[in-house]
C-alpha cells in the first residue's frame, strides 16, 4: 500500500505541476500568437543536453501538439480542453491517492493499537502495578493517534509534497538553472533554522504527551470513582484537578505551536527575498541582456510561487515528526516491555498429589512481603490463609497463581517447578473468586462463560445452581441475557459474588480460590454466598484467604500470617489450643 501511495502521489504531483506548467503555453499563445520569440531562441541556444531536452518536452512538444499554426481560435480551444483534461486527471489521482493513503494510515494505526493492546494484556500484573491506568489508556488512544497525525500522515504528505517540489525544480531548471540556483539559496538558512528549532519542538512535544496522559488519568480516576467523588462532595476537587492538567496541555501546545509556526513564517520571508532577487536578476536578463524571454520569466515566477506551498508544507510536516517521535517512544516502550512472569514450555491438565511452597520469599520494590514461607497444599484439602491486613496472605495467593514469581525459593506442583508450565495451562487449574469482583458490561451469560468459547448451556446452568445464582438470574428482566452494567452495577454485592463463583465453577477447575470473597457483604448475603462456597468446594482443592474466621473453621489446615511470615499452622482446634495469634484474632471477632 505504501508503494501504491507513492505511485499515485507521484502521478498526482506530476499532473499538479503540469496544471501550473500550462501557464507557459498560454503566455506564448497570448503574447506571441503561437510563434517562438527571438528571445526564446536565444534561451534555447544557451541550453545543452538534458535541460534542452527537458525544455523541448515541456514547452516545444506541448506547443506542437496543441497549437494549430495560423489558427488562434483552434489553439485556444485545444489548450482549454487540455487544461480541463489535466485537472480532471489530477483530481482523479488525488482522490485515489487520498483513499489509499487513508487505508495505509488507518491500517498501520490499527496494527500498532492492536499490537500495544495485545502486548499490554499479556504483560505481568507487576507492570500494571507500576503504571497508572490513565497513562496506559492515553498511550493506546492519544499517543497512537499522535503517531498517526504527526508521523505516518506527515510522512505520506511530505512525500507527496517532495515529489511536487522535484517536478517543479525540473520545470524551473528547464527555463533557467541560474535563476533556480538563486531561488534555492535561501533553503540553506531554512535547514539551519529547522535544526535549531527541533530540540525545542521535541521538548514541548514531550510536555504535551505527558500532560495528555495526566488529564486522561484524572478523567479515568474520576469516572471510576464517581461514587466516592459524590459521597464526599468532591466534584469541584475533581474538576479543578482535571482543569489543571488540561491547562498544562494547552500551555505546552501553545509553546509547541509558536515554534512550529515560526519555521514556515521565516521560510516564507526568505523565499520572498529569494523571489525578489530572481525578479531583479531575471528582469535584467529580459530587459537588458536579452538572455531570457518575458514569457519564460513570467512562467518561472509562476513555478516559483507554486513551489513555495509544497516547500512550506514539507517543512511543516518535518517539524511535526518530533511530536510523533515522542508519542512513538511512549508507545514502543510498552511494546518493548517483557513480562516479568514468563511462561514455561510444559503443559499441565491435572495435578495428582500436592502443591509445595518451599523457602519462598518475595519483596515488592525492596519491601519484604513474604519471608521464607514453607508449607504444602494436599489435593482435595481445604487450606486457609488468615492474618491481619498487610500480613502477606493475599500476596502468597498471588504467588501460587503466578501473578508474581518469588524472589527466592520455589513453588512446586507434584514435584515440578510451576515456572516450567505454560501460564494458560497452569492457571486453568484455578477458579478464582476475589473480594473485588469484576464483572464486565455484558450479559450475565457472557460474564459467566468469560474467556470460554465452547461451553454448553447445561454446564452454565449447573454452575449457576451450585453458586446459588440460578434463581435470582431467572428473575432478572432478560434472565441470562440481562446486561449487568459497568462493573456489574445493576446487581447487588451478593449477586455479583455469586456470578463470580459461577464463572469460576463453569471451568471445572481443580483448585478453587476464594480471596476474602465474603468480607464486603452483609450478613444475609454472606450466608447465601457462604452456602454457595461450601457447595462449590465439594471434591475440590481449596485455598481460602479469609478475614472472618467463621468461614474457615472447618478447613483441613489454617496458616496464620504475621508480617510476611507463617507463624502458626494447624486445624482450627489445634490453633485454638496453642493460644497464640489465631486465638487472639478469634477471640476479638467472636467477642464482637
Amino acid at each position: 500500500m505504501l508503494f501504491g501511495v507513492i505511485i499515485l502521489n507521484t502521478i498526482f504531483s506530476i499532473f499538479a505541476a503540469f496544471s501550473i506548467a500550462v501557464v507557459k503555453p498560454v503566455l506564448d499563445l497570448i503574447f506571441n500568437a503561437g510563434s517562438s520569440s527571438t528571445a526564446n531562441h536565444v534561451t534555447q541556444n544557451i541550453k545543452h543536453g538534458f535541460l534542452q531536452s527537458l525544455n523541448d518536452l515541456i514547452n516545444g512538444n506541448l506547443q506542437n501538439i496543441l497549437f494549430v499554426p495560423g489558427d488562434v481560435y483552434a489553439s485556444l480551444l485545444n489548450l482549454s480542453i487540455f487544461i480541463i483534461f489535466i485537472f480532471i486527471l489530477k483530481n482523479i489521482f488525488k482522490y485515489w491517492a487520498s483513499i489509499v493513503q487513508t487505508k495505509l494510515e488507518e491500517g498501520i494505526i490499527k496494527y500498532i493499537r492492536d499490537k500495544v493492546f495485545h502486548k499490554m494484556t499479556y504483560l505481568s500484573v507487576e507492570f500494571f502495578d507500576k503504571n497508572k491506568e490513565g497513562t496506559l489508556i492515553s498511550a493506546i488512544t492519544n499517543d497512537v493517534s499522535t503517531v498517526n497525525t504527526s508521523t505516518i500522515s506527515a510522512f505520506a504528505n511530505a512525500l507527496r509534497e517532495i515529489i511536487q517540489i522535484f517536478v517543479f525544480i525540473f520545470l524551473l531548471l528547464s527555463i533557467s538553472p541560474y535563476l533556480t540556483f538563486i531561488a534555492f539559496s535561501s533553503s540553506i538558512i531554512s535547514l539551519v533554522l529547522l535544526k535549531v528549532a527541533t530540540k525545542y519542538i521535541r521538548r514541548y512535544a514531550i510536555r504535551m504527551q505527558n500532560a495528555m496522559a495526566d488529564y486522561t488519568t484524572a478523567m479515568q480516576e474520576t469516572i471510576s470513582g464517581i461514587r466516592v467523588v459524590k459521597a464526599y462532595n468532591a466534584e469541584q476537587n475533581a474538576i479543578d484537578k482535571f482543569f489543571s492538567q488540561t491547562k498544562k496541555f494547552v500551555v505546552s501546545a501553545i509553546k509547541h505551536r509558536k515554534v512550529t509556526t515560526m519555521i514556515p513564517s521565516f521560510n516564507e520571508i526568505f523565499a520572498i527575498i529569494a523571489l525578489c532577487v530572481v525578479l531583479f536578476v531575471g528582469g535584467t536578463q529580459v530587459l537588458v541582456t536579452k538572455e531570457l524571454s518575458s514569457t519564460d520569466l513570467i512562467a518561472f515566477l509562476f513555478y516559483l510561487f507554486a513551489i513555495m506551498s509544497p516547500i512550506a508544507l514539507t517543512f511543516d510536516n518535518v517539524s511535526k515528526f518530533q511530536r510523533g517521535f515522542v508519542a512513538a517512544e511512549r508507545v514502543f516502550n510498552i511494546i518493548d516491555q517483557e513480562p516479568s512472569v514468563k511462561s514455561g514450555n510444559k503443559t499441565i491438565q491435572h495435578f495428582e498429589k500436592e502443591i509445595e511452597i518451599r523457602n519462598v520469599s518475595f519483596a515488592y520494590q525492596d519491601i519484604g512481603i513474604i519471608k521464607n514461607a514453607n508449607f504444602t497444599i494436599k489435593k482435595s484439602k481445604k487450606v486457609a490463609f488468615v492474618g491481619a491486613s498487610g500480613s502477606g496472605k493475599s500476596t502468597m495467593l498471588d504467588l501460587i497463581i503466578r501473578f508474581y514469581d518469588p524472589n527466592q525459593g520455589e513453588i512446586l506442583i507434584d514435584g515440578v517447578n510451576i515456572n516450567e508450565y505454560t501460564l494458560p495451562s497452569y492457571r486453568s487449574l484455578f477458579g478464582i473468586v476475589s473480594q473485588d469482583t469484576t464483572l464486565f458490561n455484558d450479559s450475565v451469560l457472557n460474564n459467566i462463560k468469560y474467556g470460554l468459547d465452547n461451553v454448553n448451556e447445561e454446564t452454565i446452568i449447573n454452575a449457576a445452581k451450585i453458586a446459588n445464582a440460578y434463581d435470582f438470574i431467572l428473575q432478572l428482566p432478560d434472565g441470562f441475557n440481562t446486561y449487568v452494567g459497568d462493573r456489574g452495577v445493576m446487581l447487588s454485592g451478593g449477586e455479583r459474588q455469586r456470578i463470580a463463583i459461577a464463572r469460576a465453577l463453569v471451568r471445572n477447575p481443580e483448585i478453587i480460590v476464594f480471596d476474602e470473597a465474603t468480607s464486603s457483604l452483609d450478613s444475609e448475603s454472606e450466608k447465601i454466598v457462604q452456602d454457595a462456597i461450601n457447595k462449590s468446594l465439594v471434591n475440590k482443592t481449596a485455598i481460602i484467604v479469609a478475614h472472618r474466621l467463621a468461614t474457615i473453621i472447618n478447613c483441613d489446615e489454617i496458616h496464620v500470617f504475621d508480617n510476611g511470615k507463617i507463624v502458626e499452622s494447624g486445624t482450627h482446634k489445634e490453633l485454638m489450643d496453642k493460644n497464640g495469634i489465631y486465638r487472639k484474632l478469634h477471640d476479638i471477632q467472636f467477642s464482637e
